[in-house]
C-alpha cells in the first residue's frame, strides 16, 4: 500500500481518480509545521536555527496522517514543485514521526514507521492529469534540500524583519503597526509615486490638426502637423500659444498636396502563454479580477474540477515565471488548430518562447490548459462563471500563441502645405490601417481600431476643410493599479510569483494603502508615515535594489551556490546593530492632534490619533480612559446633487476603499466611487464626476459623452 500526501483535499480527490486500490491519497491542508506565533522562535546565537512547532490547527491532520502511515508500505510526498511545496514535503517528513520518540520503542510509532519516513519518495508534476501522475510515480526523487533551505531562509529573514522591526514602529510611531521585507519595499513604491504626483507641475502644449479632403471628394481625413521647414515638431508638442495660433492662421492660407503615400504590411505577433505575473496583470485589466481572486480561481482550476469525464486538473501549475511549453502540448495545440480552424490558422512549426527567469528548476512550464481539445464552451456548464472566464482566458492565450501573426496593411499619407504668406513648408501626416488577416486574433480578440484613409494619388491637390488647434496638458504619472504595481515588482525583482498577491493584500489589510475610485493604490496617512520612518532609519529594508539582491541570494541558495546561514547572517549583523542604535537615537513621534472636544467620561481633552486603520478620536487620558469615537468624514465643499441639503464627504468601505457620499446618510443615499467635480450634466442634471482625467455623468442611464460642456450651479 502506498500513501500519497498532497497539500489540498481537492488535489487529493482529483489524483485519487487516476490511481488504483493500492494507493491512499491524503491531504496535509498546507503546512504542518511552522514558526510559532508570539515569539521570535529563531536561535540567533546558534546559526539562526528555527524552532518549528506543529500548530494547534494542524495537530488533528498530523495525527490522521500518522495513523494512515501505519497501514502503508511506502510514503510518497507529492506537494507542489516550488520552494514552498518542497518545504511542506520536508516538514511532513519531520512531523509524521516525533523526534522525541526516535530512540524509543513505541507501538504507536514503530521502527518500521521510521524507516518509511527515512525512505520517503518525493514526486513532482506540473499538471494534474493521469499521464503526468503516472510519469511522476515512475520517476521519484529525494527531497531537494537546496529548495528547502531557500524557503527557510526567506521565512527566517521575514520573521527577523517583522518581529524585530514591528516593535520599533510600535514604540516610535503607533501601536499595531507592522513591517515586512517585501511589503515595506512595495509600500515605498506606492508612497514615492504619490509624492511624484503631488510634486508634478502640469504644462500646456498644443497640437495642430487639419481636416483634409481631395478636391471634389467627400471623404475627409485628419492630418497632424509634424514638421515646419524640415524641422520636426517636438514629441511634447508646441508650447507657445501665440506661435501656435500664428501657424494655424498661416496653414489656412496654404496650398495642400499629397507628397508621399506609403503602404506596407505590418505583422502583430501573439503574446507568450501566461506566467503568474502576466496572468495577474491581464486578469485585472480585462476581467477586473484582483490578483488574490485570480490566484484563488487558478488554484481551483489546477487542483481539479468535476466535469463530465470526472475530476480533472484543467490548467498547469499556476505559480511560474516560465513561458516554455512541453513539446507534447505544442503538438496537441497544432492538431487542435488544424482540425477546428484549418491549415491556414496553424503554424508549420510550433512557436517556442524563451524564458528569461533564472528559476528554471522552479518554473518548468507556462500556465496553459492541460488539454487544448478541452475548449471552454465544452465545459462551461461545469464551471462557476468566474472559473469559466479565467479558464477561457488562459485557454485562448495559449492557443493563440501557436497561431500565425495578424497582418495589417498600414498606409501613411504625407501632405505638404506651402504657405502663401510666410513661404514656409509644412508637413502633415495621416496614418490608417486595415486588418488583412486576423491570425491569432480569431481566438484571442483584442480591441483594434481600423482607420481607412480615402483613395488619393501622389501630387493630388487637397482642400483644408478645417484647421484646428488642440490644447493639451501634461499629466502626472498615474497611481499604481494592481496590474502596473505587479509589473513594477517583477521589473525590479521584488518578491517572486507566489508573493505578489499576498503582498498586495497585506498592505491593504494593514491599512497602509487604499484604493481610490479608479481602483488605484493611494497611500494612507499612516502608510506614508511608516514608509518615511523606514526610509529615514532603515533605508536598506525599503531599498528596491537591496530587496532585489536579497531575492537573488535566495535564488543562489536554491541553486546550491550560497549557504543559507551565511546569507541570513550577512543581513542580520548590520541590521541588528542599526536597530539598536535607532532605538536610542530616534524619538517617539507625537501624532496626536488636539481638538476642542472634551471627553464626556473623564473630562479630559479629546485628541485625534492614528491607529492601524486610520485616524480616530480618543481621550488623551488613555490608558486610564479608553473612550474613542469615529472621526467625522472629510468634506469636499460641494452640495449633494440629490437632496441639495447635505454636503459631499469622503467615506471608506470596511475594506478601506474610498467613495463619496452625502453627509445626510442614511437619510440621503447618494454615493459614487468617482469624485464629484462640482458640475452638473446638461442632459440629465446629475452630478459630473472625475473619470480617468475626464468628466462623465454619474447617472449610468445618461448617455452623456465626454467633450460636451457642463454647466456650473
Amino acid at each position: 500500500m502506498k500513501l500519497i500526501i498532497v497539500e489540498s483535499p481537492t488535489k487529493a480527490n482529483t489524483i485519487s481518480n487516476f490511481l488504483g486500490k493500492d494507493f491512499i491519497v491524503e491531504s496535509s491542508y498546507g503546512h504542518v509545521r511552522d514558526l510559532p506565533r508570539g515569539k521570535l522562535a529563531i536561535d540567533i546565537e546558534n546559526d539562526f536555527a528555527p524552532q518549528y512547532v506543529i500548530p494547534r490547527k494542524a495537530q488533528k491532520t498530523v495525527n490522521h496522517l500518522r495513523k494512515s502511515l501505519e497501514s502503508a508500505d511506502i510514503l510518497i510526498l507529492a506537494t507542489d514543485e516550488d520552494r514552498e511545496g518542497e518545504a511542506i514535503a520536508w516538514h511532513l517528513s519531520k512531523a509524521l514521526y516525533p523526534a522525541e520518540n526516535k530512540n524509543k520503542k513505541s507501538p504507536k510509532y514503530p521502527a518500521e514507521g521510521r524507516e518509511k519516513i527515512k525512505n520517503a519518495e518525493r514526486i513532482i508534476f506540473h499538471e494534474i492529469t493521469k499521464q503526468a501522475i503516472e510519469k511522476a510515480l515512475a520517476n521519484p526523487r529525494s527531497i531537494d534540500m537546496n529548495l528547502v533551505n531557500a524557503q527557510q531562509a526567506r521565512r527566517i529573514l521575514d520573521r527577523l524583519v517583522g518581529y524585530k522591526l514591528s516593535p520599533f514602529l510600535w514604540k516610535k510611531l503607533a501601536a499595531g503597526l507592522s513591517a515586512g521585507r517585501v511589503q515595506s519595499a512595495t509600500l515605498r513604491l506606492v508612497v514615492d509615486r504619490e509624492k511624484e504626483i503631488r510634486a508634478f507641475k502640469p504644462e500646456m502644449y498644443w497640437t495642430i490638426i487639419a481636416e483634409l479632403s481631395a478636391k471634389g471628394g467627400k471623404d475627409a481625413f485628419e492630418a497632424i502637423l509634424i514638421k515646419i521647414n524640415g524641422e520636426k515638431i517636438p514629441a511634447s508638442g508646441l508650447k507657445n500659444k501665440t506661435e501656435v495660433e500664428k501657424i494655424a492662421s498661416d496653414l489656412k492660407n496654404s496650398v495642400f498636396s499629397v507628397k508621399e503615400i506609403e503602404s506596407r504590411a505590418l505583422e502583430r505577433k501573439p503574446s507568450p502563454p501566461f506566467t503568474t505575473s502576466t496572468l495577474q496583470q491581464a486578469a485585472w485589466q480585462y476581467l477586473h479580477f484582483s490578483s488574490k481572486k485570480t490566484m484563488f480561481l487558478a488554484q481551483q482550476l489546477y487542483e481539479g474540477i468535476k466535469i463530465k469525464e470526472g475530476s480533472a486538473g484543467l490548467i498547469t501549475y499556476m505559480r511560474t515565471d516560465s513561458v516554455s511549453v512541453a513539446e507534447e502540448a505544442l503538438k496537441n495545440a497544432q492538431t487542435f488548430l488544424k482540425k477546428n480552424l484549418g491549415e491556414h490558422y496553424a503554424l508549420a512549426q510550433p512557436r517556442r518562447f524563451k524564458t528569461k527567469s533564472r528559476l528554471s528548476q522552479e518554473a518548468h512550464e507556462a500556465i496553459r490548459p492541460t488539454d487544448p481539445d478541452r475548449a471552454p464552451d465544452s465545459i462551461k456548464n461545469d464551471l462557476a462563471p468566474d472559473q469559466f472566464k479565467l479558464y477561457k482566458f488562459i485557454w485562448q492565450r495559449f492557443i493563440a500563441s501557436q497561431m500565425p501573426e495578424a497582418v495589417f496593411e498600414q498606409t501613411t499619407i504625407t501632405t505638404e502645405a506651402r504657405s502663401r504668406q510666410e513661404g514656409k513648408i509644412y508637413l502633415l501626416e495621416s496614418r490608417g490601417s486595415v486588418l488583412k488577416f486576423d491570425g491569432f486574433l480569431k481566438i484571442y480578440p483584442l480591441k483594434i481600431e481600423e482607420k481607412i484613409l480615402p483613395k488619393i494619388k501622389f501630387n493630388d491637390e487637397l482642400k483644408a476643410k478645417k484647421i484646428e488647434t488642440k490644447e493639451h496638458q501634461t499629466e502626472p504619472p498615474p497611481r499604481y493599479n494592481e496590474a502596473s504595481l505587479i509589473k513594477t515588482l517583477e521589473k525590479f525583482g521584488i518578491g517572486r510569483p507566489s508573493t505578489y498577491a499576498p503582498t498586495l493584500s497585506i498592505i491593504q489589510t494593514r491599512g497602509y494603502v487604499v484604493k481610490d475610485g479608479q481602483r488605484r493604490f493611494a497611500p494612507s496617512e499612516m502608510g506614508e508615515k511608516v514608509s518615511e520612518l523606514l526610509v529615514e532609519n532603515f533605508p536598506e529594508i525599503v531599498d528596491i535594489n537591496f530587496t532585489a539582491d536579497m531575492e537573488n541570494d535566495l535564488d543562489d541558495i536554491a541553486e546550491n551556490k550560497k549557504d543559507w546561514v551565511s546569507v541570513v547572517k550577512e543581513f542580520y549583523s548590520p541590521f541588528e546593530k542599526n536597530l539598536n542604535e535607532k532605538y536610542e537615537s530616534v524619538e517617539k513621534q507625537n501624532l496626536d492632534e488636539p481638538t476642542e472636544s472634551i471627553c464626556e467620561k473623564c473630562g479630559k481633552p479629546m485628541v485625534i490619533r492614528f491607529g492601524r486603520f486610520g485616524r480616530f478620536i480618543a481621550c488623551s487620558g488613555f490608558p486610564e480612559c479608553k473612550n474613542t469615537k469615529e472621526l467625522p468624514p472629510e468634506k469636499i465643499n460641494m452640495a449633494c446633487p440629490l437632496c441639495k441639503e447635505g454636503e459631499m464627504v469622503i467615506r471608506k468601505t470596511r475594506r478601506g476603499k474610498i467613495f463619496y457620499g452625502c453627509s445626510k446618510w442614511p437619510g440621503c443615499a447618494f454615493a459614487t466611487w468617482q469624485k464629484p467635480t462640482g458640475k452638473f450634466c446638461p442632459d440629465c442634471d446629475s452630478a459630473m464626476v472625475e473619470f480617468r482625467g475626464k468628466e462623465k455623468c454619474s447617472n449610468k442611464e445618461c448617455r452623456f459623452k465626454h467633450g460636451k460642456k457642463s454647466k456650473e450651479k
